[in-house]
């Protein structure tokens, strides 16, 4: 996730119309202090739960990013089981595992309180874990690369299999969903590719995408490039809050605003507060909880299908 967060700092100065030049080092000039970053969540899938722990910085510090250390982590779910997080490998990458005895951590309809301690603060975020529809399948059809899906420098193929997936979305305004689609094992997420879902379509909406097929903009998301045949698409759709699709629509927003129209930059929103009284000091970034439905093919020329829409 911290590819898509980044702390926006906006300089502004004013110069006095005088005959004397005064050289301004932005680097040098602008700090801010330097805040907890969140980037975790957890699922119903019986497999490593991470939540990873940085330190933000200066817009223009290039430097590695810096990981919290030593900070104790928790989630609770709404039973008050409690399932611990460890820093495994010393690299602010805090893992939860599963055990035959406890193989998953997220449960439909409960809700997860995570808790952080760290540099003396301590943090809380809470999240329900909502419903999530089944895949029903994946078709694709032979075709030439839209100019949104060619980039020669990367090697994306100019014609290949365009990839949609067909589900439904459940009966009730307010699902929310984050669509990630795999080619051959790899995610094919960049910066500006972040699919989320309202219901059935990509924006929100008074009720006109309740309950129908997911539509076409969504389906297609998974093809933001060409398949060829005999390579592996596997989709992942994911439920997440309202909360958290309004964090990935406000950070894909932020991503791509630039240009002679851009408009001024918002503040990316957050879960997770400091819950000491007096501090200070904030948090940010997204504690999400998720249920998972997956579903995988293998292309086949043979299989492949014509006029989808």
């Amino acid at each position: 996730m911290k590819k898509y967060i980044k702390i926006i700092v906006l300089f502004l100065g004013v110069i006095s119309l005088t005959s004397c030049e005064d050289v301004i080092n932005l680097e040098d000039s602008i700090t801010v202090t330097s805040m907890l970053v969140v980037d975790g969540s957890v699922t119903n899938l019986s497999e490593n739960q991470v939540i990873k722990l940085t330190k933000s910085q200066n817009y223009f510090n290039n430097s590695t990013i810096q990981p919290v250390l030593g900070a104790s982590v928790t989630v609770t779910d709404s039973d008050g089981k409690i399932f611990q997080f460890k820093d495994l490998k010393g690299d602010g990458v805090y893992v939860w595992q599963p055990t035959a005895q406890v193989p998953v951590i997220g449960v439909v309809g409960k809700t997860y309180t995570l808790k952080i301690s760290a540099d003396g603060e301590n943090y809380q975020a809470v999240s329900p874990l909502k419903r999530v529809p089944v895949i029903d399948s994946i078709a694709y059809q032979f075709d030439e690369a839209r100019v949104n899906q060619r980039d020669d420098a990367k090697g994306k193929p100019k014609e290949g299999y365009d990839a949609q997936f067909y589900a439904r979305d459940f009966e009730g305004i307010g699902d929310c969903y984050r669509i990630i689609a795999y080619k051959n094992g790899k995610a094919l997420e960049m910066n500006n590719t972040v699919s989320i879902a309202y219901d059935a379509a990509i924006q929100k909406s008074s009720g006109a995408a309740d309950g129908i097929v997911f539509t076409l903009p969504v389906r297609s998301s998974i093809s933001p490039e060409l398949y060829l045949e005999k390579d592996v698409i596997k989709v992942e759709l994911r439920s997440i809050t309202e909360g958290h699709y309004d964090f990935w629509s406000q950070a894909r927003q932020e991503i791509n605003n630039g240009g002679l129209f851009a408009r001024p930059a918002a503040n990316i929103p957050t879960n997770v507060v400091n819950t000491n009284a007096n501090s200070t000091k904030k948090a940010a970034g997204w504690f999400g909880t998720s249920a998972v439905s997956i579903s995988q093919t293998t292309v086949d020329a043979a299989k492949a299908q014509k006029g989808l829409r």
